[in-house]
């Protein structure tokens, strides 16, 4: 047998407290549940009163598990336990190197709102490791209720193609400016350009925010670019912006409360706290847009909207919700008017 200690990052524990280890737990399972090394337990170790999330396993981590818990939200630093004369020690494991861009792109904007980085990155593992296409280079991923674009800059560190829709042109616009800068001064190759989009008939009007992103001229040249795109759109057309079983995975955070309100017609300007209405009118449209075996990640506030009415929201769609665990032990408390949650479908 094996064994492995990993070390959380304070930053992650900071956001978290407690919650977080639950969180870890659930998370690392996932992400180890089709994994080379045949995991036997995972747990949570206090070593030299240092709290350490591990793990005993069948085989020694392949390179594909070393790479799938470094990509994990709260992972800090890998180590092999070693046993010498009786006592144990940790062996360093070099962290994979993953990242396509700088991780602090997520961290530059702050707004009131704004989802955590470290949770959106949590939500993209489970995504990509319950679906059918962990082992695949090219991942295209959509947020479909994307805001200022958290979901997508997660993506691009992880080496995604990344879309979102967002219904707010103001939001859009700030988004995609943010994004050119961005990419300016970090000296990434980039080509950016805006495309108009309309319904038959002029059923909607949109404009679509594109930017391709290459490290080198030799990239460009291989075409090992990757796409950023954002709609400025009502997501209830998902399947009009983009071609059918397009998606790998699809994440989005439902709106919480006031400063998550969601907006179901563009004329409409009431704010409302429960998702539902949002889920309904769109769902259709976002099972389209998936491939069979993609599956949908959704953060909400389950204090007004029970997970049984969700799943069964999702159920109707098609799509087939995880029921056990770990699926179930994401539920954390945020604040008193919020306990957040995540449930997990595959189509």
């Amino acid at each position: 047998m094996n064994k492995y200690s990993i070390l959380a990052s304070s930053g992650h524990n900071r956001v978290y407290f407690e919650a977080s280890k639950k969180l870890s737990v659930a998370e690392l399972s996932i992400a180890l549940n089709k994994s080379d090394c045949q995991y036997i337990d995972i747990a949570g170790e206090h070593i030299a009163n240092v709290f350490y999330i591990t793990v005993t396993t069948e085989k020694p981590f392949s390179e594909k598990d070393i790479l799938k818990v470094s990509k994990l939200s709260f992972c800090y630093a890998i180590f092999e336990v070693v046993s010498i004369d009786d006592v144990e020690y940790l062996k360093p494991i070099q962290n994979a190197d993953f990242q396509f861009i700088n991780s602090n792109i997520s961290t530059i904007l702050k707004y009131t709102g704004k989802t955590n980085e470290l949770f959106t990155r949590l939500m993209l593992n489970i995504a990509l490791n319950s679906s059918d296409f962990d082992s695949q280079d090219e991942i295209s991923l959509l947020d479909p209720i994307a805001g200022k674009g958290t979901t997508l800059y997660e993506g691009l560190i992880a080496g995604y193609n990344v879309y979102g829709i967002e219904i707010g042109e103001k939001v859009v616009a700030e988004s995609f400016g943010f994004m050119k800068k961005y990419l300016e001064k970090e000296k990434l190759k980039h080509t950016a350009r805006k495309e108009k989009l309309s319904g038959a008939n002029k059923s909607f009007m949109s404009v679509k925010h594109i930017i391709d992103i290459a490290k080198t001229k030799q990239d460009i040249k291989d075409k090992k670019q990757k796409h950023f795109e954002l709609i400025s759109g009502n997501s209830m057309y998902a399947d009009k912006y983009f071609k059918k079983n397009f998606f790998n995975i699809i994440v989005g955070d439902l709106p919480y409360g006031v400063q998550h309100g969601n907006v179901t017609n563009e004329k409409q300007t009431s704010i409302t706290r429960n998702p539902k209405e949002l889920i309904n009118s769109c769902i259709g449209g976002w099972y389209n847009v998936l491939k069979e075996g993609g599956t949908i990640v959704l953060a909400w506030n389950n204090f007004v909207l029970p997970r049984h009415e969700l799943a069964q929201i999702l159920e109707n769609a098609g799509f087939t919700v995880f029921a056990d665990d770990p699926y179930l032990d994401f539920v954390h408390r945020v604040d008193q008017s919020i306990n957040r949650d995540i449930i997990v479908a595959k189509k």
